[in-house]
């Protein structure tokens, strides 16, 4: 499993704190382009099962189940740093088909996306960097 995600889109989840000596169920909103390292640290709540411990930007941590953490990656809310690099290997595909067509615009806007993607693999590294 991937350790680092980025937020694709701004969501709100329903997470377990880690406040000091308790643990509270709290509704956070999370925004497009904060980082979440998985920890190894994990628990298993009965009849809920497992949760992962998540470092949101070096912020705060909490505890997400791991079935809410598959289905926001399912439903692209999160991403992965494989995920980044299946995005830019087909964005550099279509920057080259572009050139050999003489697409302009398509060149243009491909281009366009693939520098701000290669903007959040970097950003999503320099966290990733920072937890080993």
């Amino acid at each position: 499993m991937d350790k680092t995600f980025m937020i694709l889109e701004t969501f709100q989840q329903e997470v377990t704190c880690c406040c000091p000596g308790q643990k509270h169920q709290h509704k956070i909103e999370f925004h497009e382009g904060d980082i979440w390292v998985i920890t190894n640290e994990r628990k298993y709540v009965d009849c809920l099962g497992w949760h992962y411990l998540v470092e949101n930007n070096d912020e705060f941590e909490f505890y997400i189940h791991v079935e809410d953490l598959d289905t926001l990656h399912s439903n692209g809310n999160i991403c992965s740093a494989w995920d980044i690099d299946l995005k830019l290997n087909h964005l550099h595909f279509k920057v080259n088909e572009a050139l050999d067509q003489n697409d302009r615009e398509g060149f243009i806007s491909n281009a366009n996306e693939l520098r701000l993607l290669k903007e959040m693999k970097t950003k999503m590294m320099e966290a990733y960097a920072q937890t080993i």
